[in-house]
């Protein structure tokens, strides 16, 4: 391999980094925006898109980190501009992992509260029964009856 080719490829590379880097980051505060706005679940493309793109983004990432020093000696690459794009794209990820644990929260808040009137109407409309179903007339389970210890 030449050097010539060998440089195609760091800049192919670099080329393919920004582009995944600019969709990621593009997407990712759709999906926030859409967070932010609305209680449905992001639509399944959304999701497959970022899951996508985050596997090709982590390979490239890993292609990249080697020759970084060799690009950027090229002029090819600018180390500050690109970190200052990272953080960007950490912070968005940050957000949206927030945002996504919040809606987590909710859902069990809500059916914890269903649960929770669901058997207090049970208890209303039938007392006898406790919250677990559970008969409160009920004989503890004294065992089979067959088993008679005698003294």
């Amino acid at each position: 391999m030449t050097d010539k080719t060998l440089n195609d490829l760091d800049r192919s590379t670099l080329r393919n980094f920004n582009l995944v880097l600019q969709e990621l980051t593009e997407l990712i505060m759709a999906e926030n925006h859409f967070l932010n706005v609305t209680n449905d679940p992001p639509p399944q493309p959304m999701l497959d898109r970022k899951e996508e793109l985050s596997t090709y983004y982590a390979n490239l990432t890993n292609r990249l980190r080697g020759r970084a020093a060799v690009l950027h000696s090229a002029g090819e690459l600018n180390p500050a501009e690109l970190e200052q794009r990272i953080r960007k794209l950490v912070d968005l990820t940050k957000h949206n992992q927030t945002l996504l644990n919040a809606r987590k929260v909710a859902t069990a808040l809500r059916v914890d509260a269903v649960m929770a009137a669901l058997a207090a109407r049970e208890q209303a409309q039938d007392p006898r029964y406790t919250a677990t179903g559970n008969s409160m007339s009920a004989k503890p389970d004294s065992g089979p009856s067959y088993l008679h210890l005698r003294a």
